[in-house]
């Protein structure tokens, strides 16, 4: 910065406002420190026997003025050695406008007789406390001095302190061991007996209390009179028809005993109206009160409880709300999920299942921070004299992800629960343990060995994330390397439909888990000096990995005050349990053995680089598609492998060939309503016809033919307007300003606004893009959403309608993408383009496919 003179000044500059910030941040923490020490003391920091002054005054000869004639009224008139406390309502016109005109106005006091003024000042920005009283004249020194020292003794009671929360929270504690009173009363208890002027914290519950204490009867209302004799039985019959109409209601979920999804009854007074229907005529019926007071205590341990008579088995509730994301496929996958429940209990003995999860990330602060875990749904029982405290942050360094493994125990048929089993917990950390498929791989073939299991069929059901889609080169990759390493003769992937993971059994520990974690906060440990000093460069996870390869002892110092924190809390999961089974833990998996199972993809396959595990490169590989044909079956939501009978490939089965059927596809019954059952389809060779997403609309058929489709018919394809909420938007390559790509199909698809987005707008669409999986059809925005009425994206999209036209004509993303299935280095038919006007890109798997290119606007015809 002194490069040049100009520079130079705005150094120093620079440099003084960074002296001043600091040094400024200095005396705010030496206040912070002085306000914590001077809190926790049990005594008034500035007591009146330290602090109180005493000032003589004799008097004046000659006229008092004017402002000072009421204060001398009352003096004279109290007498000698009675005490006056200056009050400003009380012996002024007008109160101080200022603290200024008050020491004035106490500096140049003037009374007709001679006075001893006594000031106390709490300190702070509290006002001083005065008390004059009038003495006789022509006092000796020795007089003064005891006289001043009885008047401050007699007085020093009266004048007010500000205490200390130590105080008054010791105050409370002696307090409750003697008896039980609400926390406001006992405030006011200690501010009315130890003088205490400190602030009030519920200041109109103060004054109503100090106006009972004075003596005022009427806030407190007299019930007493309502206690004569009732007469018993009066409302029997009502309260009979009452019991009899509740019974009678069941509004449960068919999927789960005991939910309902909406009341019966809009209010009591309606409830009330129907039992009063089905009594006889002239029927007293009760008020609503008593009505309210025969139901069930929301809470059957409280005080209040003992007012409810649960007569009727009715309580008020909220309604419990989950945001579930409807897809066109979440029927198909459940019956995808009943299909794998039928093969598990039709083999039962002689494979395994697991369901597979990670749960939401831990968030852990750094020393001294400890950050609330974010779960905090019940109470925990704790000490009394302990206060459960943590920060709660938003950002966090990093965090923990806490992997389960539900090994389930296959009941007799499909209608039982399969949330029974051994459940294993694993505590990986998010840094240098990332969820990956190699890493689920690992832990599941680690706990193959540590069960000591047998099965050799093995079924796992997971959701759809990064880390579990079978769609995904690398989950299939991770999967044929778990499949060498156990030598299983058959593996069964099957997942459910995007946003709907409620469905995977493994959700339902969840919430055991969170019992572990409610009402926690973590820290990890403190490193060395030098290990701390790199840690606190690193703002985020990426860049302690990123900072790692530089430093090779900066991940030991990582794990080293990590673990810690991952025992503590896989600790807390083994002290939990699953229906009368205890929850095990296992220690996350080495990068050796993640490297061990690779070896299998490096063996069987040499020329596949096992860091580039994507479609566009493992399909160049002739040795793996080849032998994913021969063994393998791929759908969307399951993937299949089994052995073959060429012992020169594949080890000998264990199995009978039986056993060893494919999983059969969901297929519609004739009323295409339902799907068929699992014994009807078992055996049969199923396609995917019949899953929603799959089902191509007019518009896509029209787009994917290759023949001649008028001019105008493709434009109304490509100028189709938006849904109602942005029916002034046209999907032309004009309004097409972004694109996003769907974690289903992975094709990118555009996203299309009337006029250009400003930079704001874009920074919004950028976040949305982030915190958010789109799938084909969903909604880009919620309602509520900025951008919800100025973006918006085609509507009936699914996954099997190909690219946009507009997304290669707008400048939204990359030109060579297959538009048949999102792949990179696709290519234009050279031939086609002499044909026709708009040829889409197609790549060469699609080609060998059978697909053929997509074309418009054929030359020479309109």
């Amino acid at each position: 910065m002194k490069s040049k003179p100009s520079w130079v000044t705005a150094h120093n500059e620079i440099k003084q406002l960074a002296d001043c910030l600091a040094s400024y941040q200095q005396h705010l923490d030496h206040q912070n420190s002085e306000m914590k020490k001077n809190q926790s003391l049990e005594h008034p920091v500035r007591p009146v026997s330290e602090n109180a002054t005493v000032e003589h005054r004799p008097k004046v000869s000659f006229l008092v003025k004017e402002k000072y004639r009421l204060l001398d009224t009352d003096v004279k008139a109290a007498g000698l050695s009675c005490p006056v406390f200056f009050d400003e309502e009380k012996h002024l016109s007008q109160p101080f406008q200022n603290p200024m005109q008050k020491h004035r106005y106490l500096t140049e006091l003037q009374v007709s007789v001679p006075i001893d003024i006594y000031r106390y000042c709490p300190g702070g920005s509290c006002l001083t406390s005065v008390c004059i009283v009038q003495v006789p004249e022509g006092r000796s020194d020795v007089a003064m001095l005891t006289e001043s020292a009885r008047m401050m003794a007699k007085i020093k009671g009266r004048f007010k302190e500000y205490h200390t929360r130590s105080q008054r929270k010791l105050f409370r504690k002696r307090l409750n061991n003697i008896t039980g009173v609400l926390p406001s009363v006992a405030d006011f208890i200690y501010k009315e007996l130890a003088l205490d002027a400190s602030t009030a914290s519920h200041p109109e519950t103060q004054q109503r209390l100090r106006l009972i204490f004075l003596g005022e009867k009427g806030l407190v209302a007299d019930l007493r009179h309502l206690n004569a004799g009732r007469p018993t039985g009066t409302y029997d019959v009502f309260f009979e028809k009452l019991a009899e109409l509740v019974e009678n209601v069941t509004a449960a979920d068919e999927r789960r005993h005991n939910t309902a999804h909406l009341s019966e009854w809009i209010s009591l007074k309606e409830m009330m109206k129907q039992a009063q229907d089905l009594c006889p005529e002239n029927t007293p019926v009760p008020s609503k009160s008593l009505v309210r007071l025969q139901f069930a205590p929301r809470n059957p341990y409280t005080h209040a409880a003992l007012n409810f008579t649960s007569r009727i088995q009715v309580q008020y509730k909220i309604q419990r709300r989950q945001l579930r994301v409807e897809h066109p496929d979440d029927h198909y996958c459940a019956a995808i999920f009943k299909y794998l429940k039928n093969k598990a209990t039709e083999l039962k003995d002689r494979c395994v299942m697991f369901c597979c999860d990670d749960k939401a990330k831990v968030p852990f602060g750094e020393p001294g921070h400890a950050v609330s875990t974010g779960v905090r749904g019940k109470k925990t029982i704790t000490p009394t004299g302990t206060t459960l405290c943590a920060l709660d942050h938003d950002m966090t360094k990093a965090s923990l992800t806490p992997s389960v493994i539900l090994q389930c125990t296959i009941p007799e048929n499909v209608e039982k629960s399969f949330v029974r089993g051994k459940v294993t917990t694993v505590v990986n950390d998010s840094v240098f343990q990332q969820s990956t498929p190699f890493r689920h791989a690992a832990q599941l073939t680690k706990i193959f060995r540590q069960h000591d299991i047998k099965s050799t069929i093995l079924l796992k059901y997971s959701d759809g994330g990064t880390d579990h889609r079978n769609t995904l080169e690398s989950v299939k990759c991770a999967a044929f390397c778990m499949f060498r390493e156990l030598d299983l003769d058959m593996l069964i992937l099957a997942r459910c439909a995007p946003g709907q993971s409620w469905t995977n059994p493994a959700e339902r520990v969840m919430s055991i888990l969170n019992l572990g974690l409610q009402n926690c906060s973590l820290e990890r440990r403190m490193s060395d000096d030098k290990g701390e000093a790199n840690l606190k460069k690193c703002g985020s996870m990426a860049d302690i990995r990123e900072r790692s390869k530089k430093q090779a002892d900066l991940r030991d110092k990582w794990v080293e005050v990590v673990e810690p924190l991952q025992s503590l809390v896989r600790n807390r999961f083994t002290r939990l349990k699953l229906k009368e089974e205890a929850i095990q833990a296992m220690d996350p998996v080495a990068d050796v053995e993640i490297d061990h199972l690779k070896q299998h993809l490096q063996a069987a396959f040499p020329d596949l680089a096992t860091d580039k595990l994507q479609k566009a490169h493992t399909q160049k590989v002739k040795s793996y598609t080849s032998w994913m044909d021969k063994h393998s079956r791929q759908r969307q939501y399951c993937f299949q492998i089994r052995k073959c009978d060429d012992t020169m490939c594949c080890t000998p089965k264990k199995t009978v060939m039986d056993d060893l059927e494919w999983l059969p596809d969901p297929v519609l019954q004739e009323n295409g309503e339902h799907y068929k059952q699992y014994s009807e389809v078992k055996g049969t060779d199923t396609t995917e016809n019949d899953r929603p997403s799959l089902t191509v609309t007019k518009v896509s058929k029209q787009r994917s033919s290759q023949s001649e489709v008028p001019q105008s018919e493709s434009e109304s394809v490509s100028v189709q307007r938006a849904s109602p909420q942005c029916s002034n938007i046209t999907f032309s390559a004009q309004t097409a300003r972004a694109s996003l790509q769907c974690v289903e199909c992975r094709k990118p698809r555009v996203i299309y606004a009337k006029t250009k987005l400003s930079q704001t707008d874009q920074i919004k669409l950028a976040i949305l893009m982030s915190e958010n999986d789109y799938t084909c059809g969903a909604e880009l925005s919620p309602p509520d959403h900025r951008l919800h009425e100025k973006v918006a994206l085609r509507p009936h999209l699914s996954c099997a309608v190909p690219v946009e036209i507009p997304y290669y004509g707008a400048d939204v993303g990359q030109k060579d993408v297959c538009a048949h299935c999102g792949c990179d280095e696709a290519q234009i038919d050279a031939e086609l383009k002499k044909q026709y006007k708009t040829v889409l890109p197609m790549c060469n798997a699609c080609h060998e496919l059978g697909k053929m290119p997509i074309t418009y606007r054929p030359f020479g015809k309109k």
